[in-house]
């Protein structure tokens, strides 16, 4: 968004939208949502947060929300609604680990002001859903049992949301998030664009990190072989164990279309092959745990490969997952290594370089939205222990009908239809959603009238102009992208699964001149 030439007429208005923002946001009276303050925490934007029920649903489906006003005037026409995934974890998490306005200190409930927040280009509307995440409320049975149940119940609450603060209603509207909020997303904004919906938005963009939009196989088993051949230093992992995954890559038929996939432009559609490890999003619940331990304990299946029969065995006759099983063995195989002190030292499947010193900010958010006085800061009373991610959602969404992967129809169509920009986006090491499925599924999606990239991304972007909180002027390179018919695709270096944590200072300038300023 270039509007250096009126900047200095912007600051001078600075004053005025104080009061014209709460009269334009006075649908109701929200002042009993306002955020005046946060113990520990220093002096905050301007915030409005508290739970609003789920229109046409059971008493007790509620979503939490917390909306921050822009801190720079010039994005004033800009409104960022973020979605951390799961299915079932808080958008807190990405508030608080690189995208918002605070930041815990070191592995401690202090809080410091993050100067990379989204709140300096936009309105930033952050969502507990779908109900029972985080903050949200739900009714028992558990009310959401599939992904259009999530879908309705977003769709409806915005719009009670929107009848609250009116003035949002204009913005242009970027919808943005990473994980399991790449079906969320693509489901919601279809919802919203489509006629079965009165909300008159302006829906500008899309953008999925790290996302589970494409056909699962597409994103895991086929991706993982070719994945660990890069990554094979940092990883540990011997020449007859690489050989092993080649050798499973080709009984499988990866191999063949890994090859199409790097034609640039692609000549055809490439057929997914099989049905590896009968594939669906259930690979998310093994994580924790990851296997079944009924067949793991009596001893049918092989759960600690480490060599490369093993390997071999875990994938072509593993009664733990199924055919073609190289996700999972792969997982198996690191963690495995990782524990007898032979791979790499704490692996993590969300970052391959987070190391045993690595701080995990979950216990942290934990800790801190558990404590009374935060509680009753964000008009959330006696919300007793809070916790980040729901496993009862996780599993209530992971074990239902796989919804239809976005990429198949609803990309192309929004992209296509609805003129919508979508950006795609990739930390290089994110091992559990890798950038090779990423690109994979990019190169097997059509819009706009053709296949595909017609060039491979190669071309660099910078960290630069991104006001830098030690005032150097750096301009340090964060990757390469490509953007052909309104899709754009940036493989972000030194990334894992949520990019901002790790380059919170790159994903500033992304959001910046890509996703507000529409410059891709």
């Amino acid at each position: 968004m270039n509007l250096l030439g009126m900047v200095y007429f912007f600051h001078f208005l600075w004053a005025v939208p104080v009061l014209f923002f709460s009269k334009a946001t006075r649908g109701s009276d929200i002042s009993r949502f306002e955020v005046n303050s946060l113990p520990g925490s220093p002096s905050l934007p301007t915030s409005w947060a508290g739970r609003l029920p789920v229109p046409g649903t059971q008493k007790g489906n509620n979503l939490f929300f917390w909306l921050f006003k822009t801190e720079d005037v010039a994005y004033d026409d800009d409104l960022i609604i973020w979605f951390n995934g799961g299915p079932g974890c808080s958008s807190l998490i990405g508030m608080t680990t690189g995208n918002g306005p605070l930041s815990f200190v070191g592995n401690s409930t202090d809080l410091a002001l993050n100067p990379y927040s989204w709140t300096k280009l936009g309105h930033v509307l952050y969502v507990d859903q779908p109900v029972g995440t985080g903050f949200s409320t739900a009714s028992t049975p558990y009310p959401a049992e599939n992904n259009a149940d999530v879908t309705t119940h977003f769709t409806q609450w915005l719009q009670s949301f929107l009848d609250l603060f009116p003035y949002l209603k204009s913005k242009n509207i970027h919808l943005m998030g990473e994980s399991y909020a790449g079906i969320y997303i693509p489901y919601i904004a279809s919802a919203l664009l489509e006629n079965t919906n009165p909300l008159s938005l302006n829906i500008k963009s899309i953008s999925l990190g790290d996302g589970s939009w494409g056909n699962a196989a597409a994103m895991a088993d086929v991706a993982m072989g070719t994945y660990l051949h890069i990554q094979a230093h940092h990883l540990r992992i011997p020449k007859s164990i690489l050989s092993a995954f080649i050798t499973a890559d080709n009984f499988c038929g990866f191999t063949e279309t890994l090859k199409k996939a790097q034609e640039y432009p692609p000549g055809s559609k490439f057929r997914i092959p099989g049905n590896p490890e009968n594939m669906n999003y259930r690979r998310d619940l093994r994580r924790h745990p990851r296997r079944d331990l009924t067949t793991a304990g009596d001893g049918s299946c092989n759960i600690n490969p480490i060599n490369a029969s093993g390997i071999l065995d875990s994938v072509l006759n593993s009664t733990c997952y199924g055919p073609c099983a190289t996700f999972s063995t792969a997982m198996d195989y690191l963690t495995t290594t990782s524990a007898l002190g032979t791979g790499p030292p704490c692996y993590d499947v969300y970052d391959i370089f987070h190391n045993c010193s690595t701080i995990d900010s979950l216990p942290l958010l934990g800790e801190y939205f558990s404590q009374k006085d935060v509680q009753k800061a964000l008009h959330v009373e006696e919300s007793g222990p809070y916790s980040a991610c729901n496993s009862t959602i996780l599993g209530t969404l992971l074990g239902a009908t796989s919804p239809v992967p976005p990429a198949y129809n609803l990309l192309p169509t929004l992209v296509t239809k609805h003129n919508l920009s979508l950006h795609i986006y990739n930390g290089k090491w994110d091992m559990l959603l890798n950038h090779i499925g990423t690109e994979l599924s990019i190169q097997n999606m059509t819009w706009r009238g053709g296949q595909g990239f017609t060039e491979r991304p190669h071309r660099l972007f910078f960290a630069d102009n991104a006001a830098p909180a030690d005032g150097s002027s750096c301009r340090a390179g964060a990757g390469v992208w490509a953007a052909e018919r309104g899709v754009s695709y940036h493989l972000f270096d030194g990334a894992g699964h949520s990019v901002f944590a790790s380059k919170p200072r790159e994903m500033f300038s992304f959001v910046r001149d890509v996703v507000v300023g529409r410059r891709a």
